[in-house]
């Protein structure tokens, strides 16, 4: 008996001495051990606090900035300045990221961060990212598993995530859904929702109203055309899948996350959970649209995102290349956050740059009278706008 628990004794410790050493190993070795072999080979940078990285900096950084950023709201400026200032400025870069800021005037324009115990490398030199990609197709650079484990319940498998083979069969099932005759027939679905928010623009003014949420505005509108396109003009559960995703958006991206350091899941369960409570709902309101949709007998012919989706993986199907249902939902969900989020932040600055800038407004109003006369615009005429384009 006595020899037993000796040996139970012996091997809850060793246990325990192997975990410690793993959380040693993973949290403090292995870190610093690339920290110093990265700077040794000439990448310098902030110097990471294992195993937070440089989380604690990024935040004191972003909430001085935003103090500053206060203040200068105190005197009822209204449009996008830099921190500490009034006056209106093109410097996003100081403003949005204000630790970037700071670290490349510090450290130059290469250099390395860290979040957790996950080193990463900031570029803002064309030349040196010119250089590191010249090679880049003999070489399998790859996703940071960080950020693929992390981003998982908004991407899942999708054309984001999935990397080489898979990536290249993704990419084949989905590329002629975007084809610009597929596009054009989905232009006047995009030109009556616009339409619409602009009729509610010319309302609110007419009314007296002083202020309207231009950000916010263009975010419901690119949401809704996305909807639209993606899955027709009668499913409901588009706009239920928007509103989803972009409160799974904001958890995913929340400043206060400990992105890369080691078990900070456990320590802090709370928004990922929510995350993954979403993630769960999404996928079952996307799964119920796919699989109704691909047992419907005009679920392919429709010419909406979805359906030519469906279309081109029953011919790859047939070549060996089919999704799965589960992919499927994925790249759906990919469709809904590319879709409105780059469109929405594009056209938000852009109208932000024409606000500085009358005398724009006035160039991009006259090549349109003499593009489209005084008829609506159509796609066919989206060609003739050269300065739009720009």
């Amino acid at each position: 008996m006595g020899v037993l628990f000796q040996v139970l004794v012996v091997s809850i410790l060793t246990a325990s001495l192997y975990m410690i050493w793993r959380i040693l190993f993973s949290c403090w070795i292995s870190p610093a051990g690339a920290y110093l072999k990265l700077k040794k080979n000439g990448f310098g940078g902030p110097t990471p606090n294992f195993p937070l990285g440089n989380h604690k900096e990024i935040k004191n950084i972003s909430r001085k900035a935003a103090a500053a950023a206060a203040a200068a709201s105190s005197t009822n400026i209204t449009t996008f300045s830099s921190p500490g200032t009034s006056e209106i400025s093109n410097d996003i870069h100081s403003s949005v990221f204000p630790y970037f800021s700071q670290w490349q005037k510090s450290h130059g324009k290469v250099f390395i961060y860290w979040l957790g115990t996950e080193p990463f490398l900031y570029i803002a030199d064309p030349e040196f990212l010119k250089q590191m990609s010249s090679g880049v197709m003999g070489k399998s650079w790859g996703k940071p598993e960080v950020f693929k484990h992390d981003r998982e319940p908004m991407f899942g498998n999708g054309l984001v995530m999935v990397e080489g083979d898979e990536w290249v069969r993704h990419r084949h099932v989905i590329t002629p859904a975007f084809s610009p005759a597929n596009l054009k027939a989905m232009s006047s679905l995009m030109v009556e929702s616009t339409t619409k928010m602009l009729d509610k623009w010319a309302a609110l003014i007419n009314s007296g109203s002083q202020e309207i949420d231009v950000e916010r505005e263009i975010t419901a509108t690119a949401g809704e055309i996305i909807a639209k396109t993606s899955f027709g003009i009668s499913c409901e559960n588009g706009s239920k899948v928007f509103e989803k995703l972009r409160a799974m958006q904001i958890t995913l991206f929340k400043s206060n996350r400990y992105v890369g350091v080691p078990f900070s899941k456990l320590v802090f369960p709370g928004k990922t959970m929510e995350a993954k409570k979403l993630g769960k709902e999404i996928d079952a309101l996307l799964l119920t649209i796919v699989t109704a949709r691909k047992n419907s007998n005009e679920g392919c012919g429709q010419k909406d995102l979805l359906g030519l989706l469906l279309q081109e993986n029953g011919v790859d199907g047939r070549l060996g290349k089919k999704l799965t249902t589960r992919e499927l939902v994925d790249e759906c969900k990919t469709f809904f956050f590319g879709g409105h989020e780059t469109t929405a932040l594009a056209l938000s600055w852009t109208l932000l740059l024409l606000a500085m800038h009358p005398e724009w407004q006035n160039q991009l109003r006259e090549e349109i009278r003499e593009v489209t006369g005084d008829k609506e615009i159509d796609f066919t005429k989206l060609a003739g706008l050269k300065k739009v384009r720009c």
